[in-house]
Formats: C-alpha cells, structure tokens, sequence
C-alpha cells in the first residue's frame, strides 16, 4: 500500500490498517503525551496519546524521513551490528 492510498482509506480502515499491517518502532514522550512510531510499508503513522486520560488524541501520517528525528535516539539497531 502506497502512502497516497493510505490517505484516502476512512479513518476506521486505516486504524485496522496501522493495528493489523504497521511493525511499531519506537515510543517517545513528552510531559503529557506519549508518541507511538509505527511503520506501514513504505510510510510512517506517529500516534499520540494523552498520558493522563490514556487515550489516543491523533494520527499523524507522514513518508518524510525528516519526521523521524525525534525518534532517532529512541531505535535500537544493535540488531545490525550482532
């Protein structure tokens, strides 16, 4: 699936998509939310969530590697080197 098919499916088949197909990452936080990186084939969905109501607040879709950065210290790639 191609980010631009992605962008068009409804909001309750792209959170099967993102739950059935996505490989997580990596999850970082911050004072009140907590941010859930996964991996749909050739894209990337950053879930938030509101740490306090423990719920989810958005979805940000994005194929830019440049939405990676607050991540980078957060992926364990020891994998590569063993």
């Amino acid at each position: 699936m191609t980010f631009q098919q992605f962008k068009y499916l409804s909001e309750c088949d792209q959170e099967f998509i993102i739950w059935n197909k996505g490989t997580e990452l990596a999850i970082r936080e911050d004072a009140t939310h907590r941010y859930f990186l996964y991996q749909v084939d050739a894209f990337y969905v950053e879930i938030s969530c509101d740490k306090t109501q423990n719920s989810i607040t958005g979805f940000f879709f994005f194929d830019s590697l440049q939405y990676l950065d607050p991540y980078l210290a957060c992926i364990n790639i020891d994998a590569v080197y063993y």
